[in-house]
């Protein structure tokens, strides 16, 4: 069976010129293809399958398998063993040549574009990293970015041991990535010796991100006095209402009937830990005051740090609250779970957790008498708990809502499509990935002519495809775990 031989030919390759034709040659089991990857035609070449020019009578070709390319007639002839062919198929495909080379879909989607778009985009891409190699020799840039990448593992190193004790700081978090991403990016550059558009996207939208932060980090030291003063009244706006909060909860909120006592005792409580807290932010002031500065000076680094320390902020603004939160959540928590085991005790049920299973019991008139005492305390007790639980975990959910606006602020910072934009907007061939063919009869060679042309992506799509690989996605707690959290009262 005569198998289909396919001419892959530029769409750059200017036919009134003679020459050696550089690129290579494979064997398939359902075609052979011919794969020219040069627009350039050469005198000579050593990755070279094929010949342009009027006449092939004095050419001796070296390989077993060679092309022969008429520039009169633009008719193609295949050599084997310098002879010719004859009764085989030859199909032209005229690709777009800068179209393949520079489109990093393909590259890395290549598979579903077939194997012979594929091999051309790889070879066209090694191609141009071989035309960027000084002597063989690595440049300066690569050099550098060499030694940056090596301080850069010893940092995140260093960062990983800190990691336990600093987790809970956006601000550290953020320096991480950022740290992950420059790795990231001097890596790509290094391998690709381009200018990818992902690439392209992280730097444009870090430039952006440190011109926003150095207007606003001069902002801040213009009006320092004015910043820490807004900042003071608002921490003390939050802890007079909070305490309104607490008189307000102390009495008989929305008509409920509570238990005064234990409703007293939990107010007072807490009443005390937010004076607790007042003078700790109270003795910090000063330092604040003195070393403000020093502590907005990391907003040089980007927008996006000033986020992450404004989140910081307001945690810390908001810690006595958490506080509360967490000591309603627990005593919930101890409440439902004792009500669970005191309410197996009635139906003659016990846990078992040696074999985590509910096993049958036989209570005593002693036991029976004690868990009954014990279900009716806790459970005429539950409403005022449930009281403080409700609302301090209302104030939980805001904070959460608040600090997760922020991170994803800065994750759209550092994934701003503006590069994608503007290559998008231009037609830019590096943002290609639609493949359209068309094929036409040559009426005078009686022929298949196959064109292959790179069309770009819709916008949203270059904008999903192209977000860089060291930005992973905002990672959030799923609503069934938060709804299964407040109803069990297990933090958040």
């Amino acid at each position: 069976m005569n198998k289909n031989i396919l001419v892959f030919i530029p769409n750059t390759l200017k036919r009134n010129k003679t020459g050696y034709l550089k690129g290579c040659y494979r064997k398939f089991e359902d075609c052979e293809a011919f794969y020219i990857t040069d627009e350039v035609i050469l005198n000579s070449c050593k990755q070279c399958i094929g010949y342009i020019g009027k006449s092939f009578k004095n050419f001796k070709c070296k390989e077993n398998h060679f092309l022969f390319l008429n520039n009169s007639n633009s008719n193609c002839k295949i050599l084997v063993n310098n002879g010719d062919y004859g009764g085989r198929s030859v199909i032209d495909i005229i690709y777009d040549y800068h179209g393949f080379k520079n489109s990093d879909i393909i590259c890395r989607e290549g598979d579903s574009y077939g194997k012979h778009f594929k091999f051309i985009a790889e070879e066209l891409r090694k191609s141009n990293l071989d035309g960027l190699k000084i002597n063989g020799r690595k440049s300066f840039l690569a050099s550098t970015a060499l030694i940056i990448i090596f301080i850069l593992n010893v940092i995140l190193k260093v960062l990983n041991i800190l990691k336990p004790m600093l987790q809970y700081s956006a601000t550290f978090l953020h320096f991480e990535n950022n740290a992950l991403n420059l790795r990231w990016f001097l890596e790509e550059i290094v391998g690709k010796k381009k200018l990818s558009p992902k690439t392209g996207n992280m730097l444009v939208a870090k430039i952006v991100d440190l011109v926003i932060g150095i207007v606003l980090l001069n902002w801040f030291l213009r009006y320092e006095s004015s910043i820490l003063n807004f900042i003071e009244t608002i921490i003390e706006d939050i802890i007079t209402n909070l305490k309104g909060l607490l008189l307000y909860l102390m009495g008989s909120p929305i008509g409920l009937k509570l238990n005064h006592s234990f409703n007293n005792t939990l107010g007072k409580f807490f009443f005390y830990h937010i004076s607790l807290w007042r003078v700790f932010l109270q003795g910090t002031e000063p330092l604040l005051r003195a070393y403000f500065k020093y502590l907005v000076l990391p907003g040089a680094l980007g927008f996006s740090f000033q986020t992450a320390m404004f989140s910081d902020i307001v945690s810390i603004a908001t810690f006595h609250v958490y506080c509360i939160y967490v000591y309603a959540a627990r005593l919930f928590l101890l409440q439902i779970r004792g009500l669970a085991s005191l309410w197996r005790l009635f139906i003659g049920r016990k846990l078992n957790p040696l074999r985590e299973r509910v096993d049958s019991c036989k209570y005593t008139p002693d036991q029976l008498f004690i868990g009954t005492l014990g279900f009716t305390i806790l459970l005429f007790l539950l409403p005022t708990t449930a009281m403080y639980y409700t609302v301090f975990t209302t104030f939980r959910l805001a904070i959460i809502l608040a600090n997760g606006l922020l991170l994803r602020a800065i994750f759209l910072l550092n994934t701003l499509p503006l590069y994608v934009l503007v290559l998008w907007i231009f037609n830019s061939s590096s943002v290609a990935g639609t493949v359209y063919i068309t094929w036409r009869n040559d009426e005078d060679t009686e022929k298949v002519v196959v064109e292959a042309k790179l069309n770009p992506l819709p916008l949203t799509n270059s904008i999903k495809k192209f977000v860089p690989d060291s930005v992973g996605s905002v990672e959030g707690k799923s609503y069934s775990y938060i709804l299964h959290s407040m109803f069990t009262g297990m933090l958040l």
